[in-house]
């Protein structure tokens, strides 16, 4: 037995080194819990409150949950016996201010977009164990949007669909009870701390007539900032501190401020289309950020893409690029420049490793042989991630072995579809030298070496 290991791990040994480029450009598919049955959750709001630990909101009221950075996700319906539905688009209904403070804005219903009240699902223990705010149950409303600055400070949005007004509330007490602070119209907003915040709406018909307020007193009062008489209507804004914000939306339009937003300019330099809509936006702070949009007319199959900037928007990459797939791209979070995921229609979830590299064409590879990649990083200390490919449904195994033969992790031991996969190997608990991981699927085994480097 151990002379059979030893035997495929010396002869693997000939693949180190290999270049991890080679698919460090691809954002990789990760795998919904729901996809390919008839009731498949949405992705809305992605975020992660840990490098392994994240969540999104979904259609369905539910959330998702992963705390192994998205190889695998579990269903979490914090109320089963609640009949509730979420916004996916926009992607604002959920927010976490730590691994242990969360919350979830739905709406109440049978029927996704018809509104019933809103209703806000919490927690102060990670999701062990969960806590409801029944919020509205005037006819047509439903919860639109949260966030929390703290743990007790926090914002939300209540829609009616009925009459397009929407109710702002303001909490202090961790969501446990809601005030209306202001008589002013209140869109979709950005806080950056317990006063300073902006938000997004249309005054007109046909969103020809946009605006951002803005408020310097925690919601209580809001002043006009900026109107937009262009057309296309604003969909998302995010502030990464009191001076520098951006808001994106329809007709190829992306603003920018430096100052507050006393003054806002458009950015035409990205080099999409201008009939193009980007729907979602995430910035690290004012120099790094990516915008969920895409290249082409709406309705028209455009490509869709992730933009990305290192340099405040001077220039522009593109991060992901998928042709012909008018799909759009709802919720972008990334920890650091390099871990990032989204989340699309259709339940889409997507990871990369590298902060997106430029990549041409396509920007997706159709797997056609099976491929087991050199992780990256490495050496690591203490996680790295480890890709391969499937070109067709097969039962994979993925295991890591220290230099004795004896097995250290399983990774993956499951059925999968044609695609380009990654999963993330923590060693934090092991000690620093050389170890193997190996692929088998089918008839087709691969094996490398990584090292963990303490």
């Amino acid at each position: 037995m151990l002379k059979g290991i030893f035997t495929w791990l010396i002869v693997s040994c000939i693949y180190f080194g290999m270049n991890a480029a080679v698919w460090a450009q691809v954002w990789v598919l990760q795998a919904n819990p729901t996809n390919g049955t008839a009731n498949v959750l949405s992705g809305g709001k992605i975020q992660f409150v840990s490098s392994t630990e994240g969540w999104i909101s979904t259609s369905r009221g539910n959330l998702l949950h992963t705390t192994d950075a998205g190889n695998s996700w579990s269903v979490v319906t914090p109320f089963p016996s609640d009949t509730v539905w979420s916004f996916a688009d926009p992607a604002v209904t959920m927010s976490w201010v730590n691994q242990t403070h969360g919350w979830k804005i739905n709406g109440i219903g049978t029927t996704f977009g018809r509104g019933y009240g809103a209703v806000l699902h919490m927690t102060t223990d990670g999701g062990a164990t969960w806590q409801k705010k029944v919020m509205s149950t005037t006819a047509g409303d439903a919860g639109l949007e949260v966030q929390f600055i703290d743990e007790n400070t926090g914002w939300a949005l209540i829609y009616n669909l009925d009459s397009a007004t929407a109710l702002f509330q303001k909490s202090t007490d961790g969501g446990n009870s809601w005030v209306t602070p202001t008589h002013d119209t209140v869109g979709i907003f950005s806080f950056v701390d317990a006063d300073n915040g902006w938000s997004i709406m249309n005054t007109a018909s046909e969103d020809t007539s946009m605006l951002i307020n803005h408020t310097t007193d925690g919601g209580i009062h809001w002043v006009a900032q900026y109107t937009d008489v262009s057309a296309g209507a604003f969909n998302a804004i995010q502030f990464t501190d009191s001076n520098n914000g951006w808001v994106v939306g329809g007709e190829g339009k992306i603003l920018k401020t430096t100052d507050g937003g006393t003054t806002w300019f458009k950015v035409t330099n990205t080099g999409i289309a201008p009939q193009s809509k980007s729907k979602c936006l995430f910035y690290l702070n004012a120099d790094t950020g990516w915008i969920g949009t895409n290249d082409g007319i709406p309705n028209e199959n455009p490509d869709r893409v992730v933009l990305h900037t290192t340099d405040g928007g001077a220039n522009w990459t593109t991060s992901y690029r998928t042709q012909n797939d008018s799909s759009a791209v709802f919720s972008i979070f990334f920890l650091d420049a390099n871990n990032g995921w989204f989340t699309g229609d259709y339940g889409r979830i997507e990871h990369t490793i590298n902060g997106g590299t430029e990549i041409k064409g396509n920007g997706r590879r159709v797997p056609d042989v099976f491929s087991l990649y050199q992780n990256y990083p490495n050496p690591t200390n203490p996680t790295t991630a480890i890709a391969y490919d499937i070109p067709n449904l097969s039962f994979v195994t993925l295991r890591v072995y220290n230099v004795l033969g004896q097995l250290v992790e399983t990774l993956v031991s499951s059925y999968k579809q044609s695609g380009h996969y990654q999963v993330t190997f923590d060693g934090s608990s092991l000690p620093s030298g050389v170890y193997f991981y190996r692929l088998e699927a089918g008839s087709f085994v691969q094996v490398r070496k990584l090292m963990i480097l303490k």
